[in-house]
Order: structure tokens, then C-alpha cells, then sequence
């Protein structure tokens, strides 16, 4: 279980990020399948900041930090971003009064570099992104990841000196990959080296301070579809606690034992 930060964590989720899929009252899944729940376990408040799911980075990062704005107005926030969550959180470090706002921002499989995946995307479905600017939806989130785009991103953006940043890659095994994933992460392995399956580690890591690789791919980071094994090992929720312990360390825990009014931010409420 992972501990207790004093300032309230937001999760910034990737490209086709949604709060839930339900009917009505009933929620069948999340993007971030349980982690939310496994955070505020430990007395964290947590807000899952929905975002448009193709939009550019621009946009994507204007709406996240409205988003904060909304449901935490004028408080220091962590930010964990998730893929393209970890571009919009950099993005919005650009914005006046973020910059002091923002404690610590950490990626997790994020592509500061891109990925060639997007590359392929672009030339195999032109005709689609076409159709989408004819019909004038911002689409594009996916040409914002592609190698030359993002690199470009990544050298106007490099990390703040004085703020904690922080990657992670995600690493698995080959067998452990799963079934949606396999072939990409095949192909990534040729090309790229080690990948999550649709993000080389390489491309991961190239923002802040690296952690130590998960085993997860890009799916089973967000708890979807993890491998059978040992429970530990691929226990997502988990992971996101050693973020939270390792900003613990570094001196931004709670100092007291959360109260019994205490009531955490829920999916709910973006």
C-alpha cells in the first residue's frame, strides 16, 4: 500500500483516455483501472482529469489544467501522466502560475520522443486524419506523437531544474506481453529495443529522471490485462505506489494521519 502525500495527485491519462465506460450508474471499466481506488486507500485525494482523447497537446493541456483549476482551485497538485498525459502535463508547465503550482510531475511510458508507431499511423491513415479536419475534429494528438513532432516538443521543453521530474518505461518480458500488443512490441523490439509495446524505453526516459523500468506493457500499466504469474510482480496499482512512496522520500509525505472527514476526489467528479 502506498502512502500518504500532503498535496493531492491527478492522473493525466493518454490519446482515447475516458473516465469510464458504463450504462447509467453501472461503470464497467476505467482508464486507470483501480489505481485511483489503491491511492486514496492511503488517504491521498486523487483527481482523474478527463481530457479530449485526440486533441493536440495545446488543447489537451488547456483543458487539464482547467480541469485541476475546477476540482483543486489554487492548490499544489503531483501530476502523474500516463503516455500522452505526460506530454500535456509538460505542456502545461508553460502556462503562467503553473510553474509553481506543479510539485512534481512523473511520466510513465510517455513518448518524449515519439514512437515510429505514430509514424505508420500517419501514413497508413491519412485519408481518415483528411476526413477528421473535414469535419473539423482536432485529431491532432496523434501527429503530436510521431517522431519528428515530438522530438521537436522535447527540445523546446526540456525539465525545470528546480522541479522533481521524473520517467518510467515500461520493459516486459516478451511473453508476458499481451495479446492486443504482441506484434508491435515484436516490431518496436527490432527497430527500437526495449518497448511497452507501442513506446521504446528510449523514447520514455528522455524527460527528467528515469525509475526503475516496469514489467508492465502500455496496457497492463493502466491494469488491463495482466499476465498470470506472480501477483506482485505484475500488480499495476502497486507501481504507481512506489511513485507515490519515492516522493515520500523526498520530502513530500503528510505529516499527519489523514482525518476521518477527509473525502477524496472520485472519477465522478470530472
Amino acid at each position: 500500500m502506498a502512502g500518504r502525500l500532503q498535496a493531492p495527485i491527478v492522473l493525466a491519462h493518454g490519446l482515447f483516455g475516458f473516465s469510464r465506460i458504463g450504462f447509467g450508474p453501472l461503470t464497467l471499466t476505467t482508464y486507470f483501472r483501480g489505481i485511483p481506488e489503491a491511492l486514496r486507500a492511503s488517504g491521498n485525494r486523487v483527481l482523474v482529469a478527463r481530457v479530449h482523447p485526440i486533441a493536440s497537446i495545446d488543447f489537451r493541456a488547456q483543458r487539464l489544467g482547467y480541469r485541476i483549476q475546477t476540482y483543486l482551485p489554487d492548490e499544489p497538485v503531483h501530476i502523474i501522466g500516463h503516455s500522452m498525459g505526460g506530454l500535456d502535463a509538460r505542456r502545461l508547465l508553460d502556462e503562467p502560475g503553473w510553474r509553481d503550482r506543479i510539485l512534481s510531475l512523473t511520466t510513465v511510458a510517455t513518448p518524449h520522443l515519439g514512437t515510429i508507431i505514430a509514424d505508420f499511423a500517419k501514413l497508413r491513415v491519412g485519408r481518415i486524419y483528411r476526413l477528421l479536419d473535414a469535419l473539423g475534429i482536432d485529431h491532432r494528438g496523434f501527429l503530436n506523437v510521431t517522431r519528428l513532432e515530438a522530438r521537436r516538443f522535447n527540445r523546446l521543453r526540456r525539465a525545470p531544474g528546480d522541479l522533481p521530474c521524473f520517467s518510467v518505461a515500461g520493459e516486459p518480458m516478451a511473453l508476458d506481453v499481451s495479446w492486443p500488443l504482441r506484434r508491435l512490441h515484436e516490431a518496436l523490439q527490432e527497430m527500437e529495443g526495449n518497448n511497452d509495446g507501442l513506446v521504446p524505453s528510449i523514447s520514455a526516459t528522455a524527460f527528467g529522471e528515469p525509475l526503475d523500468p516496469w514489467p508492465l506493457d502500455h496496457l497492463q500499466q493502466l491494469n488491463w490485462l495482466n499476465p498470470a504469474g506472480d501477483p506482485a510482480r505484475y500488480d499495476a496499482p502497486a507501481y504507481y505506489g512506489r511513485i507515490i512512496d519515492h516522493l515520500i522520500e523526498l520530502g513530500f509525505g503528510a505529516e499527519e494521519a489523514p482525518s476521518r472527514n477527509l473525502s477524496p476526489l472520485g472519477s465522478a467528479s470530472v
